[in-house]
């Protein structure tokens, strides 16, 4: 079984590598001081960037370089004023006239990273730096080797997580208490106890490890992503430490914290057979259960529970308009998720065992004695994941299109479809498995055919859920499409064109009539490339099968063409394709998305 269970597992897992994506960035630049390309006739004290949300100036946040690549910013990256979505940096004094590069890396309030930059002059205009803006912030974007196991790291998170929260839980309120109805004075019986007991310990340490080994790996890998550096690399303690003073790092920390209470508390406080039959006291006939005292249930579930709060402290939950709201709602979702797949890993994985020392007729009765203890607690997480789950998606998600057109949808529709499976699974075990088994326990029947068709709809609803729970560790790579909605821009974006690099700007990224300017530069050497024949532009908005709309894109200078009043219609996700014709037999070809708010 354990054999079986592991294969699930390292399929979870590769399902997690597959599913693992592009993370979208939330957070979107949407002004700056001074403005891109700007010409100011005095040397500015600052360089400044306003965002659309909240985030964090760690990992080389803001640097500014002249055309020799130096840096001539003062170092001191800040929120002026407290303001969480402004970062800005001071210039050093008395620079020379001409032209200077600003760049940002930073990151989202989910902790996605977001980067960029823009030219502005001082005096006049001239050349910029030969190096491309990638190059300047001196980062690479994190690449599959880094994300894929970022995601699996994520993945095995939540397994660990939902297995503490609903082991326990099955421990504590279906096994003992079943056991406590069933058992008789038999020395059988204190042997099929104490048994689970000693399996469910080491299978909670072995829990405990892989909740501890994973936070840790997601810290540094969350390092590496935001950092844009390897693992190796992410394990610098400047890394660490900018990782762990952001929102994602405090929680993960905190997390980490709490996996360490929950293993000492099984090591300290737990006693081995805690959850094991013992004689009674006084020499009376008999076993009685050997109950944790209230502070020994104190220490094993507050830690468990808090568990629970880290995936909505971390994730989408803050970032959304309504956090009041789906912070809860996250919670409920966790703990529901972790109760079922909890009872059930333990009906799976502790309760043949313990059984296998009795009669086929006690087991019987003590697996119907177990079951009817955890069918309905099992129906009330069907209906708290279903209650939550679609508070989630109404706020998450914009339209029904959403479901199919966007990464972050899809991920959820195909959970959607992974619970209703599990519904119908647990509905058969309902309907038909637990009748059976009261009425055998109830005649002194054994298991038969009954305990036959359970264990293979457990095995089922236990590889269902591991896979639920990858698709879980895939969805936090995803932007949901509400974190975009309602965006007002203007939009920036810098994209490399071939040999080229291509900078545009969308203002003001609403419905209806929007300003488009484009501007080519040579990658190396930063000058306006005026060598362009022919450049068209399209628009398409896929969702919506909107288009390709052709976008007139008129010269108003060396490297700069502008598209006047051109409209965008509807809102949501537009993809701008561009191509620039530098021959009869040569063109270069790009293409970049953009967020047009409603």
């Amino acid at each position: 079984m354990i054999r079986r269970l592991a294969i699930l597992v390292l399929a979870a897992c590769a399902l997690a590598a597959a599913l693992a994506g592009e993370a979208s960035a939330h957070a979107r630049l949407v002004d700056s001081v001074p403005a891109r390309d700007a010409v100011a006739k005095t040397q500015p004290k600052t360089v400044q960037f306003r965002f659309d949300e909240s985030v964090e100036g760690k990992f080389g946040a803001v640097k500014v370089f002249d055309v020799a690549a130096r840096r001539v910013d003062d170092g001191d990256t800040k929120h002026p004023g407290g303001q969480g979505k402004v970062l800005q940096t001071g210039l050093k004094p008395n620079l020379p006239d001409g032209t200077y590069t600003a760049t940002y890396r930073v990151v989202s309030a989910d902790g996605h990273p977001v980067e960029g930059g823009l030219v502005f002059s001082i005096g006049k205009a001239g050349a910029s730096t030969s190096k491309t803006i990638d190059e300047l912030i001196g980062t690479a974007k994190a690449g599959p080797a880094t994300k894929v196991p970022f995601g699996i790291a994520r993945s095995i998170d939540y397994l660990a997580t939902a297995l503490a929260i609903g082991l326990l839980a099955f421990l504590l309120w279906c096994w003992r208490r079943g056991l406590a109805e069933v058992a008789g004075a038999g020395a059988e019986w204190r042997t099929a106890s104490e048994a689970l007991a000693a399996r469910a310990r080491r299978i909670l340490f072995a829990v405990v490890l892989l909740g501890l080994v994973s936070t840790a790996l997601g810290i540094v890998f969350q390092g590496a992503v935001a950092a844009g550096t390897t693992f190796w690399g992410a394990l610098d303690g400047t890394i660490l430490r900018d990782v762990i003073s952001t929102r994602f790092g405090t929680v993960w920390a905190l997390k980490a914290g709490v996996w360490a209470a929950l293993g000492a508390a099984l090591v300290v406080v737990a006693p081995r057979h805690a959850f094991a039959l013992r004689p009674a006291a006084l020499g009376a006939d008999g076993q009685v259960l050997g109950a944790p005292g209230t502070a020994r249930l104190v220490a094993l579930i507050v830690p468990a529970t808090a568990l629970a709060f880290a995936p909505a402290f971390a994730g989408h939950a803050t970032t959304q308009d309504e956090p009041l709201l789906l912070i809860p709602a996250d919670v409920v979702h966790v703990l529901a998720m972790s109760l079922w797949f909890g009872g059930l890993a333990g009906l799976l994985l502790l309760v043949p065992r313990a059984t296998a020392a009795l009669e086929p007729v006690d087991r019987t009765r003590l697996l119907a004695a177990v079951l009817v203890r955890f069918s309905p607690l099992a129906l009330a997480c069907v209906l708290a994941l279903s209650i939550t789950g679609t508070l989630q998606s109404i706020v998450y998600l914009q339209s029904f299109g959403d479901f199919l057109d966007d990464a972050f949808g899809r991920a959820v529709l195909i959970k959607i479809g992974l619970i209703l499976a599990l519904i119908g699974m647990g509905a058969t075990n309902r309907q038909r498995v637990l009748p059976q088994l009261r009425q055998l326990a109830s005649g002194g029947g054994t298991p038969g055919a009954a305990g036959h068709l359970l264990r293979r709809t457990l095995r089922l609803e236990v590889g269902t859920v591991l896979v639920v729970l990858a698709v879980t560790g895939a969805l936090v790579g995803y932007a949901p499409p509400s974190s975009t909605a309602g965006v007002t821009g203007p939009v920036n974006i810098s994209e490399r064109l071939g040999p080229l690099q291509l900078e545009a700007t969308i203002e003001p990224a609403r419905v209806g009539a929007n300003t488009m300017h484009l501007y080519l530069f040579a990658a190396k050497g930063g000058r306006p490339f005026d060598g362009t024949q022919e450049i068209t532009v399209t628009a398409t908005q896929k969702k919506s099968g909107v288009g390709p709309i052709a976008v007139s894109m008129q010269k108003t200078g060396p490297g700069h063409y502008t598209a006047d009043r051109f409209q965008l219609v509807p809102g949501g996700t537009w993809t701008f394709d561009v191509v620039d014709r530098v021959s009869e037999f040569d063109q270069y070809e790009t293409s970049f998305t953009a967020e047009v708010g409603r």
